[in-house]
């Protein structure tokens, strides 16, 4: 019998992503982005499906309108700005009882609104959390300024590469 190894790997989450996907060109290389900067970065608690969560809500929030660099930046910001203290909810839950949580964060799981997918991050952990996003979010801003590749490898790794416009 196969294991759900995450919150990601039911039917009905596949959906929510793909539906996300369809939406949003760019939503999956943003997460891809993001999850790099968190493989590099290591803020610790924080999981892949916590970013393509934060990055469902930003798409909600404010929409495809803005370059891939500048929502990088902005899911970034996000965290530094929030503090992840507000609870991150999704339209698929929104005609369903709200259930209160007392965690540290709080990130609905779109499919099932009694589970907040976020609950074993710490309290130390989400402060690490905002600490490590406000410090790349500096430095991504610094780099976007100053098209500067050595800071943006400070962000993703020393691999990090970019691709010209031609």
């Amino acid at each position: 019998m196969a294991q759900i190894s995450n919150a990601f790997d039911t039917p009905c989450s596949i959906q929510f992503v793909a539906k996300r996907k369809d939406a949003d060109a760019h939503f999956r290389t943003l997460i891809r982005l993001a999850k790099r900067w968190k493989n590099h970065m290591k803020p610790p608690g924080l999981k892949s499906f916590h970013i393509e969560l934060i990055m469902a809500h930003l798409l909600e929030k404010n929409g495809t309108g803005a370059s891939i660099e500048q929502r990088f930046r902005n899911f970034l910001l996000y965290i530094a700005k929030s503090e992840l203290k507000e609870r991150i909810d999704f339209v698929e839950n929104r005609d369903k009882p709200a259930v209160k949580f007392t965690d540290p964060v709080v990130i609905i799981d779109p499919v099932n609104n009694s589970n907040n997918v976020a609950s074993r991050i710490t309290e130390a952990e989400r402060l690490e959390i905002i600490s490590v996003a406000n410090e790349s979010w500096e430095a991504a801003h610094t780099a976007s300024a100053d098209d500067d590749l050595d800071v943006w490898k400070e962000i993703f790794g020393p691999r990090f590469k970019v691709e010209d416009d031609e």
